[in-house]
């Protein structure tokens, strides 16, 4: 756990102090959990159910007992008596706690794709298969819910989700759950003797997940990454997977590919900063537009830098330009954004400087809905010949990188500098 964790901890833990009188009350009422173990794999249809507020328990506490049978879910109607005090006055107001199975060599690896706002967890070495989403009890803001979460579906939307295409979304409201998908696959380990459950739990937003751990629970804090960094970038490469972008007169290169090695390389130079980075893709996989934005928006980042390479259906253009929208967050405008970061980019490449680029309206889905400083650099035209050979090399595109990265913590000093 890194310092500036361990010190934002500290601060609000007394913030929580409150809520833990108030649930230490309702603790001692409670009996124990026994998950049992089951015939079906995965996630069951469980019926609606409604939440327990933990703040009333202690208001009420002769009826608590038998109201809390009727509404909590099955297995997990003990899931409070024997949590440790001490880490739940550790904790933010919402948090996610696993009753541990039997198992004599458990262990908890823990993966954040923050992409989908998910979470995957393998737990091996369990005894059996007893993992279900019965057992897995989410508290936001003393509520309590548990098993599969419920939702009702609100309205239909279209969304366009790659250039020129257009998809219909279901909203869905999940109340006050933060988790909206558990999805559970249990496996059994021959070389071992014993099973692997794998667990995703999909969230409302991006969280970062701090895992503690006592005898008999695994306790996931859930904070905002604003509450935990005071830095946060989010760097993307464009295209990927099925959408291979612009294409090289030769059909020899993709752009796709073209802008995951810059941001690879830019990666090396940003993993030597004390910012946290979220990327959307390090790999050539086929991400949506919408997930895009909307990663640079739940994480309230200080900067989002898309990175792409042009195309023309002329070879005669050539050069980078950075596209922006004319918008102001919070001080920053990201037009100067873009200013700095085609600027320094100039400095590293011998490309043309073509400029800023202002687009207006839904021009560029990601620009149109990020909330946060965004922009889109260009760093040359792979329809250009001259543009395409520069492209081709790795020494070359590692060069950009640095002209980006450049970019980036010469904005973090103008734009974001500290009081």
């Amino acid at each position: 756990m890194n310092e500036t964790l361990l010190k934002r901890m500290a601060m609000q833990s007394v913030a929580f102090m409150l809520l833990v009188i108030t649930m230490s009350y309702a603790l001692t009422r409670y009996q124990s959990i026994k998950i049992e173990a089951s015939n079906k794999k995965g996630i069951g249809v469980e019926e609606s159910y409604t939440p327990v507020l933990i703040s009333s328990f202690s208001d009420h506490a002769a009826d608590t007992k038998e109201a809390l049978k009727s509404s909590i879910r099955p297995g997990f109607d003990g899931i409070m008596e024997a949590v440790d005090e001490n880490i739940i006055a550790q904790l933010s107001s919402r948090y996610i706690i696993i009753k541990k199975p039997a198992g004599d060599s458990l262990k908890l690896k823990m993966e954040d794709l923050y992409i989908t706002k998910s979470i995957r967890i393998t737990l091996s070495g369990l005894s059996g298969d007893q993992i279900s989403s019965a057992g897995i009890a989410r508290v936001n803001n003393k509520e309590l819910f548990t098993g599969d979460p419920v939702f009702t579906e609100v309205t239909a939307d279209s969304m366009m989700e790659t250039e020129g295409a257009v998809e219909t979304e279901i909203t869905k409201d999940y109340g006050s759950d933060i988790v909206h998908s558990v999805t559970i696959h249990t496996a059994y380990d021959a070389s071992h003797n014993d099973y692997t459950a794998e667990i995703l739990l999909e969230f409302d937003n991006v969280y970062v997940h701090i895992l503690q751990e006592d005898d008999n629970y695994y306790y996931i804090d859930l904070r905002n990454p604003r509450d935990v960094y005071d830095r946060i970038l989010v760097i993307d490469a464009g295209h990927g997977g099925k959408d291979a972008g612009a294409l090289s007169k030769d059909e020899k290169y993709y752009e796709k590919n073209m802008n995951l090695d810059i941001v690879l390389q830019l990666k090396e130079l940003l993993d030597q900063e004390n910012i946290k980075v979220y990327y959307t893709r390090l790999s050539d996989e086929t991400i949506f537009l919408r997930p895009r934005a909307a990663l640079a928006n739940a994480v309230n980042c200080d900067f989002f830098v898309s990175i792409h390479c042009n195309a023309n259906m002329a070879t005669v253009p050539n050069g980078s330009e950075v596209l922006y929208y004319d918008r102001e967050f919070e001080g920053v405008k990201s037009k100067n954004l873009a200013q700095i970061c085609l600027d320094e980019l100039a400095k590293t490449i011998p490309m043309k400087n073509k400029g800023l680029v202002e687009k207006k309206d839904n021009d560029i889905f990601i620009l149109k809905k990020a909330t946060i400083p965004a922009i889109i650099i260009e760093v040359a035209y792979m329809t250009n010949q001259n543009d395409m050979e520069f492209l081709s090399s790795s020494d070359n595109r590692k060069a950009a990188a640095k002209g980006i990265y450049n970019g980036i913590m010469t904005a973090y000093k103008t734009l974001k500098a500290e009081d």
